[in-house]
């Protein structure tokens, strides 16, 4: 394909993005709005990628639950002015279902010590106490997932709130799993913060400690990937939708060819910058020249698991008050739940009505993707009413599955020498960049892969800044940092706008 010359003659700059989920259409926004010509190749029928909402008798459903938060004030700005008026504020109730019993998530000390049996509580506070003692004596390595939430928390709250809906999520026993994702996911959060919170603090300082509320689009969270491809369009930028990507040849520094099929025809673009968010390990199979054997087989080892959502329509007013609720019995099929109308009330059609999304995690080709919608839904159904006790059968009034391919990363004991084989790789290729939870294998929130995106479009227009910054910080995410954080890269645009952010 020919790309057109600009007014000076010189043929014009093409970034094509593979991919129309958070992650590439931020990048997109950044670049369209400073002028860059930009094409974004999506599969799908539709933007948003895992962040998809999806409509049946005026049900909203979106494929998980997904929250708006952030750390970063520039960020939080900018989300601000781009969904100016479509947002409500959610107070954050997450509990687990352990035994019988919903346990506040993060761990409450008060509601163990109430929700527990008191042989239970002795028994997780002398195994925590006993691990402490292991670490001061022995100081063990942490191997694996299993050795780092047992060290954060003692061997019984791993066993009670941890062990089975990890291994539901990955697929595979905690002590094949890196102690990286723990890391990333609860880095801080112990028995003695938890402890601290509970009887040190000031009502006042424990509200600002914990995230306690969040944001949310009225109409779901597709929303924020519609919002951005509005704005990308707008700015003269293209998206193509059902338009498979099959390979990217680079015929040499910032010179690649994209190839795709749409409509049943093939396509290709000449591109002068690549965006990938595309699974990192189907991305380099696909590249070409041809990778070498070691870093092809690196990229095949690069493990993702799936999901599929059960969504049921139910004739009652409500089901729980929770945000989500995580399921810690492997008996039940399901690993977690959410309310969509305790999110948003115009998720459902009328305040009579609500409805529940069920995450059911599985890999293709396993027992769970294997059963047909019907059997999936019959058995979900059935563990809410026998076994959880959550409805009744009458309730439902219908019901679908949602199927979606590589939406967890899975950090395997091996997955980080995988990564550094495939991205030492990919760094021969000036111009090709990756990004977002899928392209860089990382396990972002949809706010990672957005801040990523804005920070990877200011790298494309010259500024010094690095997107895969984003999402390392050694801190828990549930904890509001004490320092706002701020990245130079999203404080761009107009003086206005840098005014507004500065005031």
């Amino acid at each position: 394909m020919q790309i057109a010359p600009d007014e000076s003659g010189a043929p014009e700059r093409l970034v094509v993005i593979l991919g129309a989920g958070p992650a590439g259409l931020a990048t997109g926004h950044g670049l369209s709005k400073e002028g860059v010509r930009v094409v974004v190749l999506e599969r799908n029928a539709h933007v948003g990628g895992l962040c998809v909402t999806v409509e049946r008798e005026d049900f909203r459903f979106d494929l998980g639950g997904h929250r708006w938060f952030t750390k970063n004030a520039d960020l939080d700005a900018w989300f601000h002015r781009l969904m100016a008026g479509e947002l409500v504020a959610v107070n954050r109730i997450s509990r687990i279902y352990h035994q019988g019993r919903l346990f506040d998530y993060p761990i409450s000390f008060g509601n163990v010590m109430s929700n527990a049996h008191a042989v239970t509580v002795a028994h997780a506070g002398a195994s925590y106490l006993w691990e402490q003692l292991r670490r001061v004596v022995l100081n063990p390595p942490v191997r694996n997932m299993h050795d780092a939430y047992r060290r954060q928390f003692g061997q019984k709250l791993y066993e009670m709130f941890f062990e089975q809906y990890s291994e539901k999520v990955w697929g595979a026993p905690c002590d094949q799993l890196s102690a990286d994702w723990v890391t990333q996911r609860s880095k801080g959060l112990s028995i003695l913060s938890v402890v601290a919170n509970a009887l040190f603090q000031s009502k006042e300082k424990k509200a600002k400690s914990l995230i306690e509320e969040f944001f949310y689009p009225r109409f779901g969270y597709m929303r924020i990937a519609e919002r951005m491809a509005e704005d990308l369009q707008a700015h003269g930028g293209e998206i193509r939708l059902a338009a498979t990507v099959t390979g990217v040849v680079a015929h040499g520094p910032n010179e690649f060819e994209v190839r795709y099929t749409q409509d049943g025809k093939q396509h290709s673009l000449r591109a002068d910058d690549v965006v990938s968010t595309i699974p990192l390990g189907l991305l380099t199979q696909m590249i070409a020249p041809k990778a070498p054997d070691a870093v092809i087989e690196a990229a095949r080892r690069m493990r993702f698991r799936d999901i599929i959502t059960v969504n049921l329509m139910l004739n009652r007013s409500q089901v729980t008050s929770d945000t989500w609720v995580y399921v810690q019995d492997r008996s039940i099929l399901f690993g977690r739940l959410h309310e969509p109308k305790n999110w948003s009330p115009d998720m459902v059609p009328d305040a009579s009505r609500t409805s529940l999304v069920l995450e059911c995690f599985c890999t293709v080709g396993d027992t769970i993707w294997s059963l047909s919608d019907e059997e999936i839904i019959a058995r979900c159904v059935d563990d809410l009413v026998d076994k959880l006790g959550f409805i009744s059968r009458s309730d439902v009034a219908g019901a679908f599955a949602t199927r979606a391919r590589h939406a967890y990363p899975a950090y395997d004991l091996d997955y980080k020498q995988n990564i550094d084989t495939v991205n030492a790789y990919l760094r021969g290729f000036p111009g090709l960049e990756i990004v977002g939870r899928g392209g860089a294998f990382r396990y972002n929130n949809a706010d990672h892969s957005i801040e990523m995106g804005l920070i990877l479009a200011q790298k494309l227009l010259g500024m010094h800044v690095d997107h895969t910054d984003v999402n390392i910080d050694p801190e828990y995410h549930e904890i509001v940092s004490t320092k706002p954080v701020r990245r130079h890269a999203i404080r761009q645009s107009s003086e206005a706008e840098l005014e507004t952010l500065s005031s």
